[in-house]
């Protein structure tokens, strides 16, 4: 009796595209024949090989795999969760939140944002001038939180003025990471200075070095591989500034947007506190102080500046509200109902 079945051709591996495969990646899902291949894959690839266990899957694909990843993520979750609390408990945090300094409450109101994280002295402070003094509310996160860590923001009280962690994504490059992080940006200075001084200027970091020398002269060479800048301030004065930009990032900037205006682009911050299948923007004029274009919004540890050449219309799949101008964030969620509400009725003339 002769065999029916039909015979599935085997899939190559993807790497050496010559013995079939055996191993499927968790993190990007290549096919690969043996642990050399795997290996090799993912240095090429920067792969870490561990699955994304925050991405969005569709009900279709939703299998008993993913059901136990994502049970274990949620193990995890508890266990970190437990983990902290015995680490505050240890560290005298729980007692302190009790008790205080003088019957003083250390924790800090964030509006809608969670309400039982421990601030220190420093971080009260921090966030009881920037809402006396600049109208922004700072909103902090749990230690563990990577962007916790990052944050590197200060109250300047000789200035009377916020030194901000400022995060820049550019969502339309693709390819390479497209955000990086900077340090020190005093909130009396533009945006778009930084901008069109990261593109403006030339850094040494391509630049071949000269043979020979100590190893002293190898990191005082080191050393200039950044982009130093002189940025602008709305009283006049100039504020020494190293920009961080990674330089792989820096060569797409200049080839992408080195001919563009720096007001032809658009601004964008993410308004908080809004469910996220609505995600809504507000623009930001990148020509004025960024302490006048954060007045009435929350921000999540430290802002973080979209830029894009033109308008997006989706996030995460989702439809995007873009308010022309900053509003108190009470009437940020009727400013987005109206502009839904422009947008079909524009539809329907």
């Amino acid at each position: 009796m002769e065999d029916t079945e039909p015979k599935t051709e085997a899939i190559l591996c993807e790497q050496c595209q010559q013995i079939p495969a055996k191993y499927k990646c968790p993190g990007c899902l290549v096919r690969t024949c043996s642990l050399a291949c795997s290996k090799t894959h993912k240095s090429e690839a920067n792969c870490s090989g561990q699955r994304d266990k925050a991405v969005f899957v569709k009900r279709a694909d939703y299998d008993a795999n993913t059901m136990m990843s994502d049970y274990g993520f949620l193990q995890d979750l508890t266990r970190d969760h437990a983990l902290l609390l015995r680490d505050a408990h240890e560290q005298g945090v729980a007692q302190v939140k009790q008790k205080g300094r003088a019957g003083q409450n250390n924790t800090v109101s964030h509006g809608d944002g969670p309400p039982n994280v421990p601030l220190d002295r420093s971080q009260r402070n921090i966030v009881s001038r920037a809402k006396e003094q600049r109208q922004v509310m700072i909103r902090y996160m749990s230690p563990g939180i990577k962007r916790h860590q990052q944050n590197k923001t200060i109250w300047v009280s000789a200035k009377s003025r916020l030194v901000w962690t400022l995060e820049i994504a550019i969502p339309e490059i693709t390819g390479l990471p497209n955000k990086w992080i900077e340090n020190g940006f005093h909130d009396v200075c533009q945006v778009g200075n930084l901008w069109t001084g990261i593109l403006s200027e030339q850094s040494n970091a391509n630049e071949p070095k000269a043979d020979g020398g100590d190893e002293k002269g190898s990191r005082k060479r080191a050393r200039t591989d950044e982009v130093r800048l002189q940025l602008l301030s709305d009283d006049g004065n100039k504020y020494p500034f190293k920009s961080s930009v990674p330089a792989e990032l820096l060569q797409v900037l200049k080839q992408k947007f080195s001919k563009l205006p720096v007001e032809d682009l658009v601004w964008l911050i993410r308004i908080q506190n809004l469910p996220a299948n609505k995600p809504t923007f507000c623009k930001i004029d990148p020509l004025q102080p960024l302490y006048t274009q954060l007045r009435y919004q929350t921000v999540l540890e430290f802002p973080t500046v979209y830029v894009y050449s033109q308008e997006p219309t989706t996030w995460d799949g989702h439809a995007v509200t873009i308010q022309e101008h900053c509003v108190a964030e009470n009437d940020t969620e009727d400013a987005a109902i109206a502009a839904n509400s422009d947008k079909e009725a524009a539809m329907v003339e």
